[in-house]
């Protein structure tokens, strides 16, 4: 296996990690491998990519792009539950000061 591959896989495997810790709503690890992701990723397309590896590059960028959206799913459901949890507390809080009031 080349570098170039070896590097493409870890990117695989951070992405596939992130879903993970995603899945168990540890977003703060999630986050923290993001970054990890990103620095990799700035260095892998620091150079350009042989035409022979390019198929195999495709095929791990639209993978990891497809994680991204599952990531992306996982995010908006948890932005949904934080909402709908602030707005409980606001509506608490409206009840609290009508009750005192």
């Amino acid at each position: 296996m080349t570098e170039k591959a070896q590097e493409l896989q870890q990117l695989i495997s951070l992405s596939q990690d992130m879903l993970e810790k995603a899945r168990k709503e540890l977003w703060d690890d999630a986050i923290a491998l993001e970054e990890e992701r990103r620095e990799r990723l700035r260095r892998f397309f620091s150079e350009p990519v042989q035409d022979e590896y390019s198929e195999t590059v495709v095929a791990g960028i639209e993978l990891i792009l497809s994680i991204d959206g599952n990531l992306m799913e996982l995010g908006a459901l948890r932005k949904f539950d934080l909402a709908q949890a602030l707005q409980g507390m606001d509506q608490g809080k409206k009840a609290v000061k009508a009750y005192t009031s």
